[in-house]
């Protein structure tokens, strides 16, 4: 009997296993698919500050069932935050610009301070880095990033157990 109720709970195990597995492939699929549906933020227009207060504050109103009164308070907040965050992505841009300008020309001035055969290798070797650039965008990119950044994340623990044991030892 014993092996009976042994046998019927390894099978159902078994099955319930591979029916979730089934399911991570659905969803894989989908995020996939998710990805490949994104719209490319250089065709979109950006909103005024207006429409996206207006476009929040009804999304929100959807949920949180404002009032009248709510409704002005919250489009005037979100208003305000609208009008700030385009302001700050203005700054941003600005700066962006500035820093290009800068490196450029940086760029521009050690090239003048080369022999025209080292400038001739210069853009060589620079356009072999763009070109990878490209080749690492892909996942395996990714993944070496994140790998990085959980390693940045251990090493200060570590560092922290190290001088722990270390003023332990003094002690």
């Amino acid at each position: 009997m014993k092996k009976i109720f042994t046998i019927a709970a390894l099978v159902a195990g078994i099955s319930f296993s591979a029916f979730s597995q089934e399911k991570k492939e659905e969803v894989r699929q989908d995020v996939k698919k998710e990805r490949r549906m994104k719209i490319d933020r250089k065709e979109m227009k950006p909103k005024s500050p207006e429409e996206i207060a207006k476009l929040k504050t009804e999304h929100m109103d959807k949920e949180l069932k404002f009032t009248e009164a709510q409704k002005k308070e919250v489009y005037v907040f979100q208003l305000e935050k609208a009008k700030k965050m385009e302001a700050k992505r203005n700054e941003m841009i600005e700066a962006r610009e500035i820093h290009r300008k800068e490196m450029k020309a940086e760029q521009d001035a050690f090239q003048k301070l080369l022999t025209p055969e080292q400038l001739a290798i210069f853009k060589d070797k620079l356009a072999d880095g763009k070109k990878g650039r490209f080749e690492r965008g892909g996942k395996e990119f990714r993944t070496r990033e994140m790998r990085h950044k959980r390693m940045d994340r251990k090493m200060p623990i570590e560092k922290e157990t190290k001088e722990v044991k270390e003023n332990s030892s003094n002690s």
